[in-house]
């Protein structure tokens, strides 16, 4: 007998099967958010986890074998139901004012070493000004650092809450240091 419930108002399901002393477990989400949802079976004794989804073929599933006798122990055979939560949800953190994200800070580097220091940053903003532009690396002290080369060039900053080291440069892409003024 294939148990079938309906999860988050119908946007997924679970399915549950036993197969002699197993169960087998489907679930799949669709058209939900980011982050990480898990699921649960149901029944008179409570809830028993199944396990996170992941994202496969362009929905979120899981698939899991379940020994029957532990779900009886749970109190979840046979099963009432099932529900899918959402666990994580990964922070969206607005840039300040006057930032924006840069995607590929490496391309506004006027010096080949630090455009290939540059290629593997993530969460850069970029802010623009007549004389130049100064980018916001997300960087803690006890992390490693994300341009060693312009080290001493580094102002570390918080914006918007997070911590960052930013560095400014010319038009061409030249770094300047702190206190060098604006045009260097």
């Amino acid at each position: 007998m294939e148990y079938r419930f309906g999860l988050l108002e119908g946007r997924g399901w679970l399915t549950a099967v036993p197969e002699g002393p197993r169960v087998q477990c489907r679930a799949e989400l669709s058209g939900v958010s980011r982050g990480l949802y898990k699921v649960h079976l149901t029944g008179r004794g409570g809830s028993f986890l199944l396990g996170t989804l992941i994202p496969e073929g362009g929905s979120l599933r899981l698939h899991r074998t379940v020994s029957l006798d532990q779900l009886k122990r749970q109190g979840v055979w046979p099963p009432e139901g099932a529900f899918a939560e959402l666990a994580f949800a990964p922070e969206r953190v607005r840039p300040p004012a006057g930032w924006v994200p840069e995607g590929a800070p490496a391309r506004l580097l006027g010096e080949p070493l630090l455009a290939r220091c540059a290629q593997p940053l993530r969460g850069v903003l970029l802010h623009r000004r007549e004389s130049g532009f100064s980018l916001a690396v997300p960087w803690q002290a006890g992390e490693e650092f994300p341009l060693p080369p312009l080290f001493c060039f580094a102002r570390a900053e918080r914006l918007g809450g997070r911590a960052y080291a930013v560095f400014s440069f010319t038009r061409r892409g030249c770094p300047v240091p702190p206190g060098g003024g604006e045009d260097g």
